[in-house]
C-alpha cells in the first residue's frame, strides 16, 4: 500500500510538471502574455509587428473560429476575446476623453506608457449548435480566463505596475477638461457667480481627480443639500454638481437634458485626506482671481527668461496681423549649440493665453564664429504659452515638452 501511495505521489508530482511546461508564452516589443496549460491550445495568439493601433496581442477562440469557417461565415473577428495594445501618455489621454467602450487601462511601464485591454462589446462566439451547453460552457470558462490575463501580465512583466480608472461620464469630461483645450466650460458658486478658466491649465489642479481615484454611480441616495459648485458643459446641455456638505465632499451630481436627468457619483480617492469639492473649490478661486487681475494677450509681450538655469530666452512681439504674435526661442546646449524655435500665436480668447500650431524647431550649430548649420527637427510643433503672474510666464510644449517644470519670469523687471 505504501509503495502504491510513493508511486501515486511521484505520479501526481510529474504530471504537476509536465502541466507547468504545457503553458504557452509569446513575447512581442519586450512584453510577455502567458497562457495557462488549460488554454494553451483552445486560443490563438497574434502578434502583430508594428501595429498602427499599438496593438500587442489578439487573442480569439479557436473553437469559434473554427465554427465560423465551417458556416462559411468568413468573419475574421469570430472569437475575438481580447486585445492587449500600449499607447503612449498623450494617447492615453485622448482615449480617457473619447471614453472608447471595451477599452479600460490596467498597467503603466516605467517609460509612461500605459497598457489597455480591449475586449468586444457584442458577442463573438459562434457555435453550431447554440443549445450546446458545454460547447457554450466552454466560450464562458474562455472568457472567465481572458478577464485575467491582465494580473498575469503585470505580474510576469518587470516594471509594470497597475493602474486603474472608472469609465464614467464624470471621467470622460474630467479629462476633457484637463486634457483638451479646445473644451468649453464654466465653473461657478453662488460665492463669485460663473467663470471661463480663460487660460488656466487646469491640469495644475485637477490632477487629483483623475489619478488613484475612481467614481462609483450611486442609484439608491438622495443627493446632499446645501451648495455646491458647478462644472458645467453648456455645449452639450450637461453639467456637475460638486457638494460641500460635511462629509459629502465627495458626492458629485450629473445633471443633463435641461435638468430632466440626474445621477449621483461619489468619488473614491486612493489618498482619503482629498476631497472632490476642494479640489474643484481650488481651481474655481483661482480662476476668479486671474480674472480679476485683468491679463490679456498682449500682457505675454516681451522678453522673458528661465527662471531657473536661465539658458532658455522666449521674446514675444506682435505681429502685424491683429490677433497675433511672433515668437522666438532661443535655450543654450553649450557655447557652440543652442535650441531654437520660431512660431506665430493666435490670441485664444481665454484671457492671457496664446496659441500656436506651426512651430519650427532647430538646432544650430557652430563650427566657427562665421559657419553656422542648421538641423531641422520638426515644422509642425504646437501649443501655447500662459501666464501666472504679471513676471511669470509657462510654456506648455505639447510636440515635445521641452519645457516642462520651467517657468519664465519677465526679463525687463
Amino acid at each position: 500500500m505504501k509503495k502504491f501511495l510513493s508511486l501515486c505521489l511521484v505520479l501526481f508530482v510529474f504530471v504537476t510538471t509536465v502541466s507547468c511546461f504545457a503553458q504557452k508564452s509569446y513575447t512581442n516589443d519586450g512584453l510577455t502574455l502567458t497562457v495557462s496549460e488549460e488554454f494553451a491550445d483552445k486560443v490563438l495568439v497574434n502578434t502583430p509587428e508594428n501595429s498602427d493601433k499599438g496593438i500587442l496581442f489578439t487573442v480569439n477562440e479557436i473553437e469559434s473560429m473554427e465554427a465560423a469557417k465551417e458556416e462559411g461565415y468568413g468573419w475574421e473577428s469570430a472569437g475575438w476575446l481580447f486585445d492587449i495594445r500600449r499607447l503612449s501618455e498623450e494617447e492615453m489621454h485622448q482615449l480617457r476623453c473619447d471614453d472608447i467602450p471595451g477599452y479600460s487601462v490596467f498597467a503603466k511601464d516605467t517609460e509612461e506608457n500605459y497598457y489597455i485591454y480591449c475586449q468586444p462589446t457584442d458577442v463573438r462566439v459562434v457555435r453550431k449548435d447554440y443549445n450546446d451547453k458545454e460547447a457554450m460552457d466552454r466560450w464562458t470558462a474562455a472568457n472567465e480566463w481572458a478577464h485575467s490575463v491582465r494580473e498575469t501580465i503585470i505580474s510576469e512583466n518587470e516594471g509594470l505596475s497597475a493602474v486603474k480608472f472608472s469609465y464614467t461620464s464624470l471621467d470622460a469630461f474630467l479629462a476633457r477638461v484637463v486634457y483638451d483645450s479646445d473644451t468649453e466650460y464654466t465653473v461657478s458658486t453662488l460665492e463669485y457667480g460663473k467663470q471661463q478658466p480663460n487660460g488656466i491649465k487646469a491640469a495644475d489642479y485637477l490632477d487629483p481627480l483623475l489619478h488613484d481615484v475612481t467614481y462609483t454611480s450611486l442609484r439608491d441616495e438622495e443627493a446632499p443639500d446645501g451648495e455646491y459648485l458647478v462644472l458645467d458643459f453648456p455645449d452639450v446641455d450637461l453639467r456637475f454638481d460638486f457638494f460641500f456638505m460635511e462629509g459629502k465632499e465627495n458626492y458629485i451630481r450629473q445633471v443633463w437634458f435641461n435638468g430632466e436627468h440626474e445621477m449621483l457619483y461619489k468619488a473614491e480617492f486612493k489618498d482619503e485626506n482629498i476631497k472632490a469639492s476642494e479640489v474643484m473649490n481650488d481651481f474655481y478661486h483661482e480662476i476668479v482671481l486671474r480674472n480679476s487681475l485683468g491679463y490679456t494677450p498682449d500682457s505675454l509681450v516681451g522678453s522673458w527668461a528661465v527662471k531657473t538655469a536661465g539658458r532658455g530666452f522666449i521674446e514675444i512681439t506682435n505681429s502685424e496681423e491683429a490677433g497675433k504674435y511672433d515668437i522666438k526661442i532661443n535655450w543654450s546646449g553649450s557655447a557652440w549649440q543652442k535650441a531654437y524655435w520660431e512660431m506665430t500665436a493666435e490670441a485664444t480668447g481665454n484671457g492671457a493665453e496664446l496659441r500656436y500650431e506651426n512651430a519650427k524647431h532647430s538646432i544650430l550649430t557652430w563650427q566657427s564664429e562665421d559657419n553656422m548649420t542648421e538641423e531641422v527637427v520638426y515644422t509642425n510643433g504646437s501649443g501655447t504659452f500662459n501666464l501666472l503672474s504679471t513676471y511669470e510666464l509657462v510654456w506648455f510644449d505639447e510636440t515635445e515638452h521641452a519645457a516642462d517644470g520651467s517657468v519664465f519670469v519677465n526679463a525687463g523687471m
